[in-house]
């Protein structure tokens, strides 16, 4: 069959075929390799030099029976199909598995993989003659930066510091700093801070504390309507702008009598009494200050246990600080 037929029938069967149709059909010139002239062979119906791209650097090719023969150039020896170097030249290899496993093959020597291969602060190791990169140690793996200095973690939760320090942001600080306003003190137990003003000062330890004989403020109760233990009763107070309530004088006795009746609930209340400090040594946790005045009930108050609470007749009793009461918050108004 001639070539100008084969090219007619191919045109009207290209569908057929499954030869896309953005093909230039018009451009086939050959079916096989006798279509075209000496020294060229029929690839994807054109005809091409069968040396073009046969060869490596220095090499000449001969299309001997339409199969291209590589050879070195005069002068150069090697494998012509890789590339051919100078007579003389020493040629460790012509592939990477001639070398040793941390080394590959470069311009016919054994080269080192991780010449210049990593970043800073790196260690390269050259496995199956490729580089592997690895962070040096004291340095860690970042996305942006590369290998960067490992921040050194002094905690990772609060138990990993002493007691008078909390872990924040990975270090061990003092869990006072910054929490409480002026005229204060800060206490620490158990990694957590606790505030109180100064004797002879009230108000809000959070906020800020006044001399009270500078300015007259009058202690007022708010009783909490949910049944909680004495820490969170604590923090529910604090989240009002309030403090657990502490009870100096009989008249603060009757004050939270009073709110409490008023409240109508029918079951014992914290208030910021406790020994937690000292064994024995009864203080209000709002202030600082220790007892005072006392209304303790029969056989009251029973040591075993740290939290102060108010009982149905309004005397004071001591309970565990996980039981759940109702709780008297504190505040004061002019």
């Amino acid at each position: 069959m001639m070539v100008g037929t084969y090219i007619i029938l191919l045109i009207l069967c290209a569908p057929i075929l499954g030869i896309p149709t953005g093909n230039n059909i018009t451009e086939v010139n050959c079916e096989k390799n006798d279509d075209c002239v000496s020294n060229n062979v029929c690839v994807d119906f054109k005809c091409e030099d069968p040396c073009l791209g046969g060869c490596g650097p220095n090499t000449i090719c001969l299309s001997g029976d339409v199969i291209p023969v590589c050879a070195c150039k005069p002068g150069f020896a090697g494998n012509p199909f890789n590339g051919c170097y100078p007579e003389g030249h020493i040629q460790e290899c012509t592939i990477n598995s001639d070398c040793p496993e941390e080394q590959a093959c470069f311009n016919g020597h054994c080269k080192d993989v991780c010449d210049d291969a990593c970043g800073l602060n790196s260690i390269c190791k050259g496995i199956k003659h490729r580089p592997v990169c690895f962070c040096s140690p004291g340095h860690v793996w970042d996305e942006f930066f590369g290998c960067r200095i490992e921040k050194i973690k002094e905690c990772n939760r609060d138990s990993d510091c002493t007691l008078n320090h909390t872990c924040i942001k990975d270090k061990c600080v003092s869990p006072c700093s910054g929490v409480c306003g002026q005229n204060t003190i800060c206490c620490i137990r158990n990694h957590h801070a606790s505030c109180a003003c100064k004797d002879d000062y009230i108000g809000n330890p959070f906020n800020g504390c006044f001399y009270q004989n500078k300015i007259k403020l009058r202690k007022k109760y708010f009783i909490g309507g949910e049944k909680v233990g004495w820490i969170t009763a604590m923090e529910r107070c604090r989240s009002m702008g309030m403090n657990l309530a502490s009870i100096t004088s009989a008249s603060e006795q009757v004050d939270l009598q009073r709110a409490y009746i008023d409240s109508e609930l029918q079951d014992k209340i914290w208030v910021s009494g406790s020994h937690w400090t000292s064994k024995g040594h009864y203080v209000w946790s709002s202030t600082g200050q220790s007892f005072g005045y006392t209304n303790w009930g029969i056989g009251e108050p029973e040591d075993e246990y740290n939290c102060v609470a108010v009982g149905d007749q309004y005397t004071w009793l001591t309970e565990s600080c996980g039981v759940k009461f109702y709780y008297a918050c504190e505040y004061f108004n002019s």
